[in-house]
């Protein structure tokens, strides 16, 4: 009787720790061939003001993927995957995305989508935002230009 009880409980703390361990790294291992990652903040501002909620994506020729939004103070957190935080280290062009919209307040429908990032901030092949990213301070503070009114249609 005390061994089955015995061998619950252990595999009732097994299986605790392992719940622990998953939510202490996200759950999520990194892929065995992810290169090293190293952190950074970027601060995008527009017209000398904070760019706040704006879409932000770093390209390279590497399989993975890094960028992420901005918070109220304009700044995105190097986040690779989606998940991890940091980016593996190389050169990227950096593309940025911002579209408003206008709300009808009594309804709650889109009544206009604006864009209020020049075009050439929004193209890999165009940016001039580019960054090298590697050991050390990773941190930057970047500029997209005056705000401009880009209507963008609305589709259902």
């Amino acid at each position: 009787m005390i061994r089955p009880v015995l061998a619950h409980c252990f595999l009732s703390i097994l299986i605790v720790c392992i719940l622990c361990s998953a939510g202490c790294s996200g759950g999520r291992a990194k892929p065995a061939d992810m290169p090293p990652l190293f952190p950074g903040t970027f601060t995008f501002m527009q017209e000398g003001e904070p760019l706040v909620e704006a879409n932000i994506i770093l390209h390279s020729d590497t399989p993975w993927s890094v960028g992420g939004m901005t918070n109220e103070r304009g700044e995105m957190r190097l986040v690779t995957n989606g998940y991890w935080e940091g980016a593996p280290a190389g050169t990227y062009k950096i593309t940025v995305r911002k579209v408003v919209f206008d709300i009808n307040e009594a309804t709650g429908d889109i009544i206009r989508q604006t864009d209020v990032i020049e075009n050439q901030f929004k193209r890999e092949h165009t940016t001039p935002l580019e960054v090298e990213i590697g050991r050390g301070d990773n941190s930057q503070t970047f500029d997209v230009g005056r705000a401009v009114s880009i209507n963008v249609p609305i589709s259902d």
